[in-house]
Order: structure tokens, then C-alpha cells, then sequence
């Protein structure tokens, strides 16, 4: 129904795994509880009211978030689901009159309480699903730049000539290379809203690569693998291919040298740490210059679009060392989950 409809796009459930969102609801809380006994009108003293609210908000919360942390986890698609508002906010109720009344026996205060305690969830909610609404231009944007910058039409032309200069000699090398052109092209057209994983980033990867060294020469394009983290982590759409186009391009192409890249993947406790290194060489005028302009327009809108799929859960960093260009990146650990896609009819 259209009022239904209408009224879950007002609410989304935070994203419980998210360290911006825990900070955003802890400090709203403490925020609230801050204000609340200045506006109540009550003859007791402003500490007095302090502890009183304290009492039954913060275990609430906490009990709130560590639900949430565990059910999301869990069930990934529960964001998604258009009834997971009413479903957590069900269960929210559930803790807060376990915690009220159970628990602190505060039945003389129950409804005072349960006014409070919607007033503070709803808004919540609200005021993330307005944050997520105000992103969603931005958002397509970023999608829109990434795919753009995602593989440069002078890779694209040289490869088809290197095929067409193979067909001949080494027809073998030539069906490889169009082969994985085509899985690029392919990845290309998938919705930049959906997740990948890392393992298939990490192929895609590993296609983009053998055109280099199939155009290029082997002996030229050399690539060090080092993958240690899980192939099921859920990374961004081309994650990975972007930033090795950029080390191919500026470390060893516009060189004129032999290159190596190195590639190295690794899992510490809830994070993956992803690290790029290419070869670096400056010219004299580039010496104290900041990195080139193709290459940290990539970087600027990878580093968006992190931005808006973790919030400040995700890191990257770029930095030239002596000789080596290096990016430095961080993701939480989510594993990629697609058990629970009908749950709640979401």
C-alpha cells in the first residue's frame, strides 16, 4: 500500500556493525540524557534526574546495541528488509520493558518512559534514513566517476591492437587476452551498487594483469600475489582492478622500464588490510609534486565511495616512499551473505 510504502521509507535500521553509527547513537543518547532533566519541568535536582533517566536508558541501549551487532552480523540482509524497522523496533520494546519493569520495577514512571523511549528510537531511525536520502545523489554520483575511471580508453585500444597484431602469430595469446578483455567489460556492466567479494576482485585482478603482461611482455609486467584474507570478504564493485590500472600505468608504462607490482590481502581479527605497492620514479619537476592528476582522481573516488558504503569503518591512504608508490586500504570484515534475500519479504 502506498502509506505503508510511504512510511518505511521515513526509517531505516542502522547498521549495528558500523563504528559511525554506534558513535552517532551513543552520543545522541548521552546528548539527551544531557538535555532532558533542563526541560522537564521536575522538582528534583538536575543529578538526581541524571541517574534516574541513566538507569533505564543506558542498559537499554546497551542491550540494544549488542543485539543489533549480533543479528546484523549474522544476517546481513536484515538493512534491507523493508520490515526489519518494525521488527527491531518490536524487539527494542521487548528490552526496554524487560529492563523498565522487570528488571528496575519502574511501573509508576512505565508510559513517562515509553514515551521517551519511541520519541529517542524513531528519531534515530528518521534522521539516519534522511542522512542515507541525502547521500543518494552523492552516491550516484561516485558511481558514475568510478566507472568512468575505471578502465582508460587507451588500455582498451592498445589491447585490441595487441590482439589483432596475436591473431596470427600467437593466435593462443590472442584468444586469452580478448577473453579477459571481455570478463572486464563484463564486470563493467554489473550494477555499481552491488558488492563484490574479494576473491573476485582479486580475479578480475588477476584477467586485467594478463592483458598487461600479454601486451606488454611478462618480463615487463611482473606481479607479486601475496592473498591471505578470506575470498567470501564483501569488497566494493572493482575494488581492486582501478588501483592496479593505475600501478601498471604510472609505475612501469610510463616508464619505460620493467616494473614490479605487489599486491599483498590479509585478515586481522574483524578487518581486511589491503596494500598496493608499484614502482615509482619522478622526474625532476614532479620531484615535490603531489601524485599525478589520473592517478589521485582514482584514489579520490575510491575513497568516496568507501566513504559512503562504511562510513569511517573504512580507511585508505596513499603515500610515496623511496621509489615505491604504495596504497594502503582497510575494511571491515563482512562476509558476502545472500541466505536471508527473501526474509521479512525483503
Amino acid at each position: 500500500m502506498p502509506i505503508i510504502r510511504q512510511i518505511q521509507s521515513w526509517f531505516v535500521l542502522p547498521d549495528f556493525r558500523n563504528f559511525g553509527t554506534i558513535s552517532r547513537l551513543i552520543m545522541t543518547g548521552i546528548l539527551a540524557l544531557i538535555l532532558y532533566p533542563l526541560i522537564s519541568g521536575s522538582n528534583e535536582s538536575y543529578l538526581q534526574q541524571l541517574y534516574t533517566q541513566s538507569a533505564w536508558a543506558a542498559p537499554t541501549l546497551l542491550l540494544i546495541l549488542i543485539k543489533g551487532y549480533i543479528l546484523v552480523s549474522s544476517f546481513p540482509r536484515l538493512i534491507e528488509s523493508k520490515w526489519a524497522v518494525l521488527v527491531f523496533h518490536l524487539s527494542d520494546l521487548a528490552i526496554f520493558t524487560l529492563i523498565n519493569c522487570v528488571v528496575l520495577g519502574e511501573r509508576m514512571h512505565f508510559w513517562q518512559h515509553f514515551f521517551l523511549f519511541n520519541i529517542f528510537a524513531l528519531g534515530f531511525m528518521y534522521s539516519e534514513a534522511s542522512r542515507r536520502y541525502s547521500l543518494a545523489p552523492s552516491l550516484s554520483e561516485a558511481r558514475l566517476s568510478a566507472l568512468t575511471a575505471r578502465i582508460r580508453p587507451h588500455f582498451l585500444f592498445n589491447s585490441l591492437n595487441a590482439a589483432i597484431s596475436l591473431i596470427r602469430l600467437r593466435p593462443y595469446d590472442a584468444e586469452t587476452l580478448l577473453e579477459n578483455l571481455a570478463n572486464l567489460f563484463r564486470a563493467q556492466l554489473r550494477d555499481g551498487s552491488q558488492n563484490s567479494t574479494l576473491g573476485q576482485e582479486i580475479e578480475w585482478a588477476q584477467e586485467y594483469i594478463a592483458i598487461e603482461q600479454i601486451r606488454m611482455g611478462h618480463t615487463r609486467v611482473q606481479v607479486m600475489w601475496q592473498h591471505h584474507a578470506p575470498d567470501d570478504a564483501e569488497t566494493p564493485h572493482l575494488l581492486l582492478q582501478p588501483l592496479l590500472e593505475n600501478a601498471v600505468f604510472h609505475g612501469i608504462e610510463s616508464t619505460h622500464r620493467p616494473g614490479c607490482v605487489s599486491v599483498l590481502t590479509t585478515r586481522q581479527k574483524h578487518w581486511i588490510y589491503i596494500r598496493i605497492e608499484n614502482p615509482y620514479v619522478p622526474t625532476e619537476s614532479q620531484e615535490n609534486a603531489k601524485p599525478h592528476k589520473g592517478n589521485s582522481m582514482a584514489l579520490h573516488n575510491l575513497k568516496e565511495r568507501l566513504a559512503l558504503m562504511y562510513d569511517n569503518d573504512a580507511v585508505i591512504k596513499s603515500r610515496q616512499l623511496d621509489g615505491i608508490f604504495r596504497v594502503d586500504i582497510r575494511l571491515p570484515y563482512r562476509k558476502k551473505s545472500s541466505d536471508l534475500k527473501n526474509l521479512f519479504g525483503g
